[in-house]
């Protein structure tokens, strides 16, 4: 396993913002159980949604009965249309302090050689429902003044990967999504932070992968879904976890987007007056 150095958390700062309520889009594994069991840790109450109950209610059973903690399963295809707003509907009556979109994962594909269908599937799950879940929970966020959202994307989203050509597209426009949320209401109180995700030992990679396949140099989710917690309670607006040709560049890559985006902040206060 990779090693990935945690960033430092304060958890009751971070119950304070986020708190009392956690929306997980995508919780029944992997990344999701892993935001899971450290919200739940922090005494945060959850909303785990995905498409398989049984999953969602062991985990938020093992959850309570760890930590004490509340929950609520939700039964959701995130790539069916109107999902995101089926979310922020099953949500309604709670106190939302944050919002996770982490969901998206696909399998190598040959564009031209392919069914548009999946294409099309990956773009209601990437795009559409995180378009109507952010604009709902958003809402609740500036009522209340504070909170987050955090969206899992991936560094497949920083450009063009064979094989991946609706992943990588769909991933940057998470990545690019999230900041430009993160530049127009973080001086109103809300957090937005895109995280180009890394390879990682998750379920959803093992069953992707050819049998044999060496997963000894990728990263364990529970580090990657820490520093996004960490990340997004420091204000950051893009956290990019270095992986792939290049990874020696990325950090100059993720302050070279962060000055751009406070460039254009200050540059769009001359049009809004202030």
């Amino acid at each position: 396993m990779r090693e990935l150095a945690r960033l430092p958390l304060d958890q009751a700062a971070f119950r304070d913002r986020y708190g009392p309520w956690a929306v997980i889009a995508g919780a029944s594994e992997g990344t999701g159980e892993s935001f899971a069991r450290e919200l739940a840790e922090m005494g945060i109450n959850l909303v785990l949604v995905s498409r398989r109950q049984a999953a969602l209610e062991t985990l938020g059973e093992a959850l309570k009965a760890e930590y004490g903690i509340a929950y609520r399963a939700v039964v959701q295809d995130l790539t069916e249309d109107g999902a995101g707003k089926r979310i922020v509907a099953a949500a309604a009556d709670l106190d939302v302090g944050l919002y996770i979109s982490n969901a998206g994962a696909d399998g190598f594909s040959s564009f031209f050689e392919d069914s548009a269908d999946a294409a099309h599937r990956l773009v209601r799950m990437n795009i559409s429902t995180l378009i109507d879940a952010a604009n709902g929970f958003g809402k609740g966020l500036l009522a209340r003044g504070k909170g987050g959202i955090i969206v899992m994307a991936s560094g497949a989203g920083l450009g063009g990967q064979p094989n991946l050509a609706l992943y990588s597209a769909t991933k940057a426009f998470e990545i690019n999504f999230a900041e430009s949320l993160w530049a127009e209401y973080h001086e109103r109180g809300i957090d937005v932070i895109a995280v180009g995700a890394p390879i990682m030992l998750t379920p959803t990679l093992l069953r992707l992968v050819p049998e044999g396949f060496d997963v000894s140099d990728v990263y364990a989710p529970a580090d990657v879904t820490h520093n996004a917690l960490a990340g997004l309670l420091a204000g950051e607006p893009l956290q990019i976890v270095p992986d792939g040709p290049g990874k020696e560049k990325l950090p100059q890559v993720l302050a070279d987007r962060k000055a751009r985006l406070v460039g254009f902040i200050e540059f769009n206060k001359m049009f809004t007056g202030g």
